[in-house]
């Protein structure tokens, strides 16, 4: 049984890195169904796996099942189905038995990385304080929350919470992992070795599950990471226990994404942290990059290239799908693609049919669903016939097609946060410097808050591989000083 630690700052191919050793394992003759990989989020197993296969094309994904979330190791190990999980309706319901207004409670189900927000600081804290291991009361004496909760109402709704999971017999997804943890011996194969990247973003409750699979079928185990990258502390995450991590350390250095100019602004954040840091060289890509200041999004050319568009928080988030719409720009969000998957999909089909492709049935059918009428003249443009479809949908992509958007391609423009964005990268990185007043407020909190938030930043700078256009705040009280 050995342990083993890779540590590398923003795109030194950390994920490479693990990838290579799965490899090794292989070719020593290690079955497929003893490896265990596992990532933050179900997109970046995804990836990971894809990867894998692209090298190894004789495999398929049957032969790597192993490739998930912790999340979804645990939920798949105890049999359950969705059915069986908190929805969001469910945490509303509780919202109104407490008289307590939530606009949003979930968990990334889509991801199935147990990550949990709310807009009901009571709900953030209850689930803080489970993957942190601890009472609820305990995680409200740090006093890291917002003035306005109080501790009887907090456990109120905690009880709530219990009641409502045991009438229904629903559970959440730190639930998953509890249970999991309560198996003796677990049911699980023989694990020869694990691997886990993005550990500096595991709670302490997914540490407990990477320390029982050790214990119980005696593997190796590698982790990945860097401490820098940490920024899910307000979800649990435990970036000490990364750091703590008794282990062979091979340290990455030479980045392949973020270049000269970019990872000077990018240490001058990091290093404001001095804080129990593992030191590390970080040596950038071999050209300068460029660095640009703009205080509005519209005098920035995103007409061509690939793009990604970060804000601090959602709030942020809210006025630049809108902007995009009205230039005509095909872009990605959280919630999909701009134009909606149904109707780009109908839209293809449709261009398929005028080019005298066979298509299903069943899809031939959508794109009759979209007129009014059956006799159509397959020489005519979707948007000519497709007359259910809302004129200002019509203006949009009219717009789109315009502006030469490749539509048969994924966006070129993602929109996100810089959570969202984590593992991400572009050519093009465009940075909005506001900040909220809960932020702020946050940051007074702790040293931790304090240290995390110049984690985020660094995190969204680190995201481009040549072009840093920072967007600055006309209230100065609200931006991040970079």
């Amino acid at each position: 049984m050995a342990r083993y630690k890779v540590i590398g700052p923003p795109g030194t191919g950390k994920t490479r890195r693990l990838l290579n050793e799965v490899h090794k394992y292989v070719q020593q003759g290690t079955p497929l169904d003893q490896i265990g990989y596992f990532a933050f989020t179900r997109k970046a197993a995804g990836e990971a796996r894809d990867r894998f296969l692209d090298k190894n094309k004789n495999l398929t994904k049957k032969d790597i099942k192993y490739f998930q979330t912790l999340h979804s190791l645990a939920f798949n190990n105890l049999g359950l189905k969705e059915e069986n999980v908190m929805q969001e309706e469910n945490y509303l319901s509780i919202g109104e038995s407490c008289g307590i207004q939530i606009k949003y409670a979930t968990h990334e189900t889509n991801n199935f990385n147990g990550i949990f927000s709310s807009s009901s600081e009571y709900l953030s804290l209850i689930n803080l304080a489970r993957v942190k291991q601890i009472p609820a009361e305990e995680q409200f004496d740090l006093n890291e929350h917002l003035t306005w909760i109080t501790r009887d109402k907090l456990t109120a709704i905690e009880k709530e919470i219990n009641n409502y999971k045991k009438t229904f017999g629903l559970i959440d997804f730190t639930d998953m992992i509890s249970r999991f943890l309560k198996q003796d011996p677990l049911k699980l194969p023989e694990f020869k070795v694990i691997f886990v990247d993005e550990a500096q973003d595991l709670s302490l409750i997914q540490w407990a599950m990477i320390k029982k699979i050790e214990k119980d079928t005696e593997c190796d185990v590698w982790i990945a990471g860097d401490d820098d990258q940490a920024i899910f502390g307000w979800a649990g995450a435990d970036v000490d226990s990364f750091i703590n991590w008794e282990s062979r350390e091979i340290l990455l250095d030479q980045s392949k994404r973020v270049p000269s100019l970019i990872q000077a602004k990018a240490l001058e954040v990091i290093n404001r942290i001095y804080h129990n840091r593992i030191p590390k060289n970080y040596l950038p890509k071999d050209i300068p990059g460029n660095i640009y200041q703009h205080y509005k999004l519209n005098d920035i050319d995103l007409t061509e290239g690939d793009w990604l568009i970060l804000t601090r928080t959602k709030s942020l988030l809210k006025a630049i799908p809108p902007f995009l719409k009205r230039k005509g720009f095909y872009f990605n969000t959280a919630q999909g693609n701009s134009i909606g998957k149904s109707l780009h999909e109908d839209i293809l089909n449709w261009e398929k049919i005028k080019n005298g492709e066979s298509i299903p049935e069943i899809q031939q059918q959508r794109v009759m669903e979209n007129m009014n009428h059956k006799e159509v003249d397959f020489r005519s443009s979707w948007y000519d016939v497709f007359n259910k479809v809302s004129n200002t949908k019509k203006d949009y992509m009219r717009a789109m097609l315009l502006n030469k958007e490749d539509l048969s391609k994924g966006p070129r423009i993602k929109v996100s946060t810089i959570h969202g964005a984590k593992g991400g990268e572009a050519t093009n990185v465009v940075l909005f410097l506001n900040q909220t007043t809960n932020t702020i407020k946050g940051v007074k909190k702790s040293q931790a808050k304090e240290e995390e938030e110049f984690r985020v930043w660094y995190v969204g700078i680190t995201r481009t591989m040549k072009n840093l256009y920072l967007i600055k705040c006309k209230n100065k009280s609200k931006e991040f000083k970079i």
